[in-house]
């Protein structure tokens, strides 16, 4: 394949990397300010004498969900491990607070 053949593909595959870079970092930035809010909604309602372990569970449930989709799509084994790792943290979490903790 010569130079032209290479960039008449990547063309035609209308994919602009900018664009995805700043797509993940969004995510990255996203994700942090959830955990970020829960942690201080966890304090307050701690705090409070409230039950704090949905918050963790809505947090841990959405990382579950971006970590396997990308094991998924790249077969990547660290992504499949973060993701059981948070998978599990959801559910203890979710247990708990069923269990009124």
């Amino acid at each position: 394949m010569n130079k032209d053949e290479i960039l008449e593909k990547s063309r035609l595959e209308d994919r602009d990397e900018r664009e995805e870079q700043i797509r993940d970092k969004a995510i990255k930035w996203t994700f942090l300010m959830m955990v970020l809010t829960s942690a201080i909604f966890a304090v307050i309602r701690g705090l409070k004498g409230e039950s704090v372990l949905d918050l963790p569970v809505i947090v841990c449930s959405s990382i579950t969900v971006f970590q396997l989709y990308r094991y998924f799509r790249l077969k990547k084994k660290e992504f499949l491990t973060f993701g059981i790792i948070t998978l599990s943290a959801a559910a203890i979490c979710l247990i708990g607070f069923c269990m009124g903790r």
